[in-house]
């Protein structure tokens, strides 16, 4: 009986989130580096990013363009906020033979012409066909009439702060897709591991110093904003060197309810 319990956990497949939560935060941003790479290489024309904001997703797609020596608003646009489908429309045409980075423009899922223009974007085939059929057609910044469809030959990478699960199954389908999502220890060594690139004008043992009251007050209170967004605002905290600065971490990172 003992065998065949043993056997049983053997073969019981790993869902998605405990592969994520066994893998190193390391090997997930190298993943995201070569699969980012792939697109700018012309290997993959899209991929999408997901996860939790605040973990440096947009630093490390724009700093692996800028190592392969691709330069934003010539080689790449970066489009970041609030994106309306005649938005998206008129971008992907300006921009039909670049790379695209959509950041942060998860409006887009709430309409489904955004969600269809994004589809047909992201497409492996070599000829996406990107149209606006409606009565009124859209205009350019110059007050031109854009045509009603076109081929788009460029690449995007859509960096969203969803979950996974949350992005349409079709636009994740038609992509690399990456999550990033990180339990609290992955997080604290992921700082730990690139405190030496964060803030670099400060000395490390200051740094040192803001990661240990982050993380005091992520095991004390309730709600913690745990992320990149929060080191520095601690490491500049501390740097000021104010008698009660654990206590102003603290208050800084502390979520709202």
């Amino acid at each position: 009986a003992g065998d065949g319990e043993r056997k049983k956990r053997e073969m019981k497949k790993m869902n998605f989130k405990t592969m994520q939560e066994k893998k190193r935060p390391s090997v997930m941003f190298d993943d995201m580096n070569n699969l980012t790479k792939m697109v700018a290489n012309d290997v993959s024309p899209s991929l999408v990013i997901t996860g939790q904001p605040g973990l440096g997703k947009t630093w490390n797609v724009t700093k692996t363009l800028a190592s392969l020596g691709l330069k934003e608003n010539e080689d790449f646009v970066h489009v970041k906020g609030r994106c309306t489908a005649a938005g998206m429309f008129i971008t992907l045409f300006e921009n039909s033979d670049k790379l695209i980075i959509f950041d942060n423009c998860d409006s887009v899922f709430k309409d489904s012409d955004g969600v269809n223009l994004l589809k047909g974007a992201l497409d492996s085939y070599d000829k996406r066909v990107i149209s606006w059929m409606s009565a009124k057609g859209l205009k350019d910044r110059d007050g031109e009439m854009l045509p009603r469809s076109f081929n788009f030959t460029g690449k995007i990478i859509f960096i969203s702060n969803l979950p996974i699960a949350k992005v349409d199954s079709a636009i994740r389908s038609r992509s690399f897709v990456l999550d990033i999502t990180l339990t609290s220890d992955q997080l604290l060594k992921r700082m730990r591991d690139l405190l030496s690139d964060v803030e670099p004008d400060v000395t490390l043992k200051i740094k040192r110093d803001a990661l240990s009251a982050l993380k005091s007050a992520h095991k004390k209170f309730e709600g913690v904003e745990l992320n990149f967004r929060s080191l520095i605002k601690a490491i500049r905290i501390r740097q000021m060197g104010f008698t009660n600065w654990r206590q102003m971490v603290a208050e800084q990172v502390m979520g709202v309810k």
